[in-house]
């Protein structure tokens, strides 16, 4: 792994990014406050200035990963197409996601590992990131974090869908290939594909 060159300003963007890259090369037991700190080039003690514990710092690692998602809704409302071939980029992208990122993705949604609710970055970048799907539905203005996320079924079931799937193809509990872009996204065409034909009259509405 390469480090990084250490100057003021970017090391917990570079603590960030080399225990990602440490996530997912490695796993999460390979993954220390030492030797993140190595990889970016300080000393220990110096991680401990931007983060107070290692699960602090895999919080923000798992936040780093809800911001990608959230970008991936960002792209969705930005492509071209009617919405449900926009639905299936998003389903493609976020497999494809998980695929890449496994270990990244297993931490994301571990409650094991992160105290979720104890570490504000993580909840609001998790919050955030379910809340843009629901805005593609209800429009901006329309989510409301402190509600369950009953209240959206729409942007639920698509979020449920693609989690069910991301998960059962990192564990191994369904025959695709993660390494095979093809197979990623004909898992992702199937599942999405069943839940569009139910969300059909919805999404005409959109159109």
């Amino acid at each position: 792994m390469k480090k990084n060159s250490y100057h003021k300003g970017n090391v917990r963007a570079d603590l960030i990014q080399a225990a990602e890259a440490i996530l997912n090369e490695e796993g999460l037991a390979a993954l220390s406050v030492r030797r993140v700190a190595r990889e970016v080039g300080v000393v220990p003690s110096a991680v401990y200035n931007h983060f107070e514990s290692r699960e602090e710092l895999l919080a923000a690692v798992a936040a780093d990963g809800y911001q990608y998602m959230e970008r991936l809704v960002d792209r969705l409302e930005r492509g071209s197409g009617d919405p449900s071939q926009r639905l299936r980029r998003l389903a493609r992208e976020y497999l494809q996601f998980a695929a890449a990122n496994p270990n990244l993705y297993r931490l994301m949604f571990s409650s094991d590992v992160v105290a979720y609710r104890l570490h504000p970055e993580l909840e609001q970048a998790a919050d955030t990131s379910f809340g843009r799907l629901t805005q593609w539905w209800y429009g901006p203005g329309n989510y409301d974090s402190t509600r369950s996320a009953v209240k959206y079924p729409n942007a639920l079931s698509v979020w449920s869908i693609m989690h069910g799937a991301a998960l059962q193809m990192i564990e191994g509990l369904i025959q695709v290939d993660p390494r095979h872009k093809g197979a990623v996204d004909g898992l992702a065409d199937a599942v999405i594909g069943t839940l569009i034909r139910g969300l059909m009259p919805t999404l005409s509405e959109k159109a």
